[in-house]
């Protein structure tokens, strides 16, 4: 996405509203709030276009890629966009201790960004193995071989209990994969949907910070709690579904 595509982007002209209308409702004059927006617009549109022309490659194996149009695709957009505002604001404060205690939640918010875009791979993953058994064939199956079993000769019974065992197994894989990937998919929208509330608690921070100066330490406190808890969730989501789904 070009410079003038990225002013264009919805999301950022949103961010840059908000901006404006923080600083509005503070009662900062209006041409002050309006600049407060385009600051915050433009500095959006630079960051991300300087992120996409120097980004090297991660070290390590690549994440397993995310089918387009699922729903995990689409949490990982929207927390990759909040990635990339949360780096546009934090670049809009002036030089400061206020700026320099803000810029240290990147690598947090790139952490979880890069754990949320792991789910996302694990859950395509388990979505493409569930779509590869069908439940409803594998409940027939067992009621077939069950009727089967009673009417069959005894020395059969033994194949039909083996053919039995492997239909019961396969049901309560699908089982384990489907509670995995409906836990993948809730952390992936807590994530994406935190991830986008600390953004906007930021972009108020950027309008506040001169009126309320006081009040900055314990607002800058609460961001890190709350960043460090979104974190913590999709960290230990990724360790529990990692059993299941491999």
């Amino acid at each position: 996405m070009g410079y003038a595509k990225e002013l264009a982007d919805p999301w950022g002209l949103l961010l840059a509203a908000s901006s404006a209308g923080v600083a509005w409702a503070i009662h900062l004059p209006g041409v002050a709030a309006a600049g407060v927006g385009a600051a915050v617009l433009l500095a959006r549109a630079g960051i991300a276009g300087w992120q996409r022309r120097n980004q090297e490659p991660a070290a390590g194996p690549a994440p397993i890629e995310v089918d387009p149009g699922t729903q995990e695709a689409r949490w990982l957009g929207r927390a990759t966009a909040a990635e990339a505002d949360f780096d546009a604001v934090a670049g809009s404060f002036a030089r400061g201790p206020l700026a320099d205690q803000i810029a240290g939640m990147r690598e947090a918010v790139d952490e979880t960004v890069g754990t949320l875009h792991r789910l996302a791979g694990r859950a395509t993953m388990t979505g493409r193995a569930l779509a590869r058994v069908d439940p409803g064939v594998l409940a027939a199956d067992e009621r077939r071989l069950r009727t089967n079993r009673t009417d069959a000769d005894p020395d059969l019974h033994e194949e039909i209990d083996r053919s039995l065992e492997s239909v019961r197994a396969q049901r309560d894989v699908h089982r384990r994969l489907t509670g995995a990937r409906d836990k993948l998919l809730a952390q992936l929208e807590s994530g994406a949907l935190g991830l986008e509330g600390l953004v906007v608690r930021v972009v108020e921070l950027t309008t506040t910070a001169d009126a309320l100066p006081g009040a900055n330490s314990d607002l800058v406190t609460d961001l890190t709690d709350q960043l460090e808890g979104i974190r913590r969730g999709v960290v230990e989501t990724e360790e529990t579904t990692r059993r299941t789904v491999t």
